[in-house]
């Protein structure tokens, strides 16, 4: 099994917040349930959250729903290739877009993670603003340095982790996986966004390849140590 791990910063907060990310069918729902049960079992209370961007539970809705509109030329999906260079036609409404959604999510985060958090809880996300920021990034054709940039500016905003899995795997592996994902181009590019996000941010990588139970114990034990050192 191969594991690299950083020393990733905590949060000065009453609950505890632990993180998986990475790209489609790298295993992220199954660890962070697994985490989620181990913990209980362990006599430790806390709680499931899917982080992801929510497109049906949005207050800005029916404007991101015409930005959308208006960005993406007609027949093409923003899926569809690598970057957006040959599917975005106008980079102020690509901006507008961006600044909707992130802030739809930093409203719905907030109540989905933040709230639990401030009164003592412990939370195990399935999906966080990393995600969000690496499609973000890739649709739009960010370099990495500004998808970078504009993650330091959300995360300001939002309850900083005191642990992130990034679950890391072959991008063909994650394509057998998921039958609902356009291409391998889809995944390959995410996945080097996502490894160079792990070295900046302080991420615990998990090879996602492996066995799940394994990798859900290893989660464990990383997250029961984080918890003794900062008693």
């Amino acid at each position: 099994m191969n594991t690299r791990e950083f020393d990733a910063p905590g949060l000065e907060s009453s609950g505890r917040l632990v993180c998986f990310v990475g790209i489609d069918g790298s295993g992220k729902s199954t660890l962070a349930k697994a985490l989620a049960t181990i913990m209980e079992q362990r006599g430790i209370e806390c709680r499931y959250v899917w982080g992801g961007f929510n497109d049906s539970f949005t207050i800005f809705r029916p404007l991101i729903a015409a930005a959308k509109g208006s960005i993406f030329r007609k027949g093409r999906f923003m899926e569809e290739s690598r970057t957006k260079g040959m599917v975005v036609k106008s980079p102020v409404l690509s901006t507008i877009y961006q600044y909707l959604v992130l802030t739809d999510y930093i409203f719905q985060s907030s109540i989905r993670v933040g709230l639990p958090l401030a009164m003592g809880r412990n939370v195990i996300c399935d999906r966080y603003i990393y995600d969000l920021i690496v499609a973000v990034g890739v649709l739009l054709d960010y370099p990495v340095k500004r998808t970078m940039a504009l993650l330091d500016r959300c995360l300001a905003l939002l309850p900083k982790p005191n642990l992130v899995f990034l679950v890391d795997l072959p991008e063909e592996l994650a394509l057998q996986r998921k039958d609902d994902v356009v291409s391998l181009d889809f995944l390959s590019v995410r996945r080097d966004v996502y490894l160079q996000m792990a070295q900046q941010h302080g991420m615990t990588i998990l090879d996602g390849s492996s066995d799940p139970d394994e990798l859900a114990q290893l989660a464990a034990s990383r997250v029961l140590r984080r918890m003794e050192h900062r008693r």
